[in-house]
């Protein structure tokens, strides 16, 4: 029973042609540092974003008047923090990308891979298909097909298969892991959105509507206004 329970725990990987076994505690030691670490560079950017324009970012969503913030909700600011790190008007860099060309330069190497990952990172609408082994969840991506696996302990505990989350991921290793906020719908308010974002066009090309810049802020300002953030505790 031991040897089976430990089986159950473990998966394989390949490296430089050797075959590794990878525990369920690995991986999420693996995990949890570089969470750390993305906490650590989205903070030192944040910090060094002026007011001026976190106001501008929350206005966009319904959040400010662009003088005054109108929430104190830590839930509701973590959707201002994604749209201040991870968009830009054309022409403008992105603060993680300034951010990264400041630490790339002396960053260890797991600190250069999620600096990197958060660079790749991308906006869509995932919905959850199952728990994955030895640790994550498998996700569908709604937007441009495919699935890819997530490591984040929350949404393992409790997500269920069939729900839906837009949210920005960043790609490191073989998984992604969010960059922080992540907005809970359902399938219905999924088509409902696109729908209105797409002006009802059909066949509407979903990939290119999700690399748009507004997206990210159209369906944030959307879900605020539905109230949708009220169910999200972060850990």
């Amino acid at each position: 029973m031991a040897q089976a329970s430990q089986a159950s725990q473990a998966s394989m990987e390949f490296h430089g042609g050797g075959m590794h076994v990878v525990s369920r505690a690995g991986i999420l030691n693996r995990y949890r540092r570089y969470s750390d670490l993305r906490k650590d560079i989205q903070t030192t950017a944040l910090e060094n974003i002026p007011a001026s324009k976190l106001l501008a970012h929350a206005k966009r969503i319904g959040l400010s008047d662009g003088k005054v913030l109108f929430t104190d909700d830590d839930v509701e600011l973590t959707l201002v923090f994604d749209l201040a790190l991870y968009t830009a008007p054309a022409g403008r860099t992105r603060a993680i990308d300034r951010c990264a060309r400041k630490r790339l330069k002396v960053s260890k190497p797991d600190e250069a891979l999620v600096l990197q990952g958060l660079q790749a990172s991308r906006f869509s609408i995932f919905r959850t298909i199952g728990r994955c082994e030895p640790a994550g969840v498998l996700l569908e991506d709604l937007m441009r097909g495919g699935t890819t696996p997530l490591l984040d302990e929350g949404l393992e505990q409790s997500a269920m298969p069939g729900e839906v989350f837009a949210m920005r991921v960043a790609p490191i290793e073989g998984f992604v892991i969010t960059c922080g906020a992540v907005v809970p719908l359902n399938i219905e308010t999924f088509k409902e959105m696109i729908d209105f974002l797409t002006d009802g066009v059909p066949d509407a090309e979903l990939a290119a509507l999700a690399d748009g810049r507004r997206f990210a802020a159209s369906l944030y300002e959307l879900a605020i206004e539905l109230g949708l953030m009220s169910s999200i505790t972060y850990r």
